[in-house]
């Protein structure tokens, strides 16, 4: 038999044998059944242990199916009634329809049919159940992801709620609290997650061409244009496009952001023939964009297009006890990128980390970890914690003080080999280095 939907039934029926019978049928295809003679009984019942579900006789001494449902309605106007009767009596159906019951079922009663009606009438129920596990355990997901103080959590709720729609974004925070990485995790969340996200920074997108980049442009549209080129907005069609440093863009560029977000539609450089695209926009900055605007540094009429919701995460140095958790995420993560046992992490060693200021966020924190794993054995020490606290610069993962920083990441380049059994590609991504600079680091210092 399959398993048990999980809800409360409350049957209510005069005749003893009826009730009993029915009674062990229900309990068969739902995980509680109630059951009570008559509609006062019905109603106390209803009253005491709030069932998701009741399934009543019409026809009852002391207080009929009618007058239950109506109480039901006064108690929980949502919760589905369904009647039950052999007589056909139009007052009482239409009294019924004008109660709002969710379905009849004729006597004799079928079994099966009143499984499959029940079923049916409480689809709503189980899906709002269904909604809200998902819900918390998306939360407590996010928790462990974004962290677990107060005002994070507003932050997830935040999230939770404008990924399921289709509005724009700012993020605001200063450099390093995670912007980027809060857009990924609300692009995942949205119905839009199975298309693509698109990420542009446009502090480093070069001014002459930043254009060309987001729209596109024909053959022959300026020197150099020997085809024509998707831009970025088109790219993202149907998915999201997240626009970091936006308080970077240009004047012309801001306008014609403004008139794609409004429209919809857009020309690519040179071109005649408008592109339409669905893009949802998540753009980003670590000024406080309404104050840029006001100071006529930000076009005002794109901040507010772009700001359908503002949010703005904390640096971490205001978020101390989510430290510790973020902390052995990071260590999980990069432990597992090396294929070893996360070492521990003592509470002298917590202690240390809420002592330290963060200026450089969770981007420093993550580098903090990187380094202290390098060294650690079962736990990180309070020294070895020192150490990759007090090299802040990347590549200076030295134990002790080299004398020159050529020195420093020379030793880092080999604590990092070690690390990853020499496996180069590892060494470099540990160290946050592309490869290729991380190669010619290598015939550099003839390692």
């Amino acid at each position: 038999m399959a398993d048990k939907l999980p809800l409360t039934i409350l049957f209510v029926e005069d005749e003893p044998d009826l009730r009993e019978r029915i009674g062990i049928v229900l309990e068969m295809h739902f995980t509680r059944v109630l059951s009570a003679a008559n509609g006062k009984e019905g109603v106390e019942l209803f009253s005491r242990e709030q069932p998701d579900l009741v399934v009543s006789d019409i026809r009852m001494p002391i207080m009929d199916g009618l007058a239950l449902t109506q109480a039901v309605r006064e108690r929980s106007p949502e919760t589905p009634v369904i009647l039950t009767t052999a007589f056909t009596d139009t007052a009482y159906l239409l009294k019924a329809i004008e109660l709002g019951v969710s379905a009849y079922v004729r006597k004799p009663l079928d079994c099966r049919q009143l499984v499959e009606t029940i079923a049916r009438a409480a689809t709503p129920i189980l899906q709002r159940r269904e909604l809200e596990i998902m819900r918390q355990r998306e939360q407590s997901s996010l928790a462990l992801l974004l962290g677990e103080s107060p005002v994070m959590q507003e932050v997830i709720r935040q999230a939770q709620r404008i990924a399921q729609t289709t509005y724009s974004l700012v993020i605001q925070g200063e450099t390093g609290v995670g912007k980027s990485y809060l857009a990924e995790l609300i692009h995942g969340l949205s119905p839009r997650r199975q298309n693509p996200l698109v990420t542009v920074t446009v502090s480093a997108l070069p001014e002459s061409l930043a254009e060309s980049h987001l729209f596109g442009h024909v053959r022959g549209a300026f020197t150099g244009a020997g085809g024509a080129r998707k831009g970025l907005f088109e790219e993202a069609d149907g998915g999201t496009l997240f626009l970091d440093d936006i308080d970077c863009a240009t004047a012309a560029v801001q306008a014609k952001i403004l008139h794609a977000v409004e429209q919809k539609r857009f020309l690519p450089v040179g071109g005649t023939k408008p592109v339409e695209v669905d893009v949802r926009i998540i753009t980003a900055s670590n000024r406080d964009l309404l104050e840029e605007a006001r100071q006529g540094s930000f076009r005002e009429d794109l901040y507010y297009r772009l700001s359908d919701l503002v949010i703005t995460l904390p640096p971490l140095r205001e978020r101390g006890e989510d430290i510790p958790l973020l902390a052995r995420r990071f260590l999980n993560s990069i432990a597992s990128e090396l294929q070893r046992v996360p070492p521990r992490l003592p509470p002298e060693a917590v202690a240390q980390l809420n002592r330290h200021s963060w200026p450089g966020n969770l981007r420093e924190l993550k580098s903090v970890m990187k380094r202290a794993v390098l060294f650690a054995e079962e736990s990180i020490t309070a020294d070895e914690l020192a150490t990759a606290l007090a090299n802040q610069a990347v590549g200076s993962v030295a134990i002790g003080a080299p004398r020159t920083l050529e020195e420093s990441k020379r030793q880092a380049i080999r604590q990092a080999l070690a690390a990853t059994n020499g496996r180069k590609m590892e060494a470099a991504r540990l160290l946050e280095l592309d490869y290729s600079t991380f190669k010619r680091m290598l015939d550099k210092y003839k390692l």
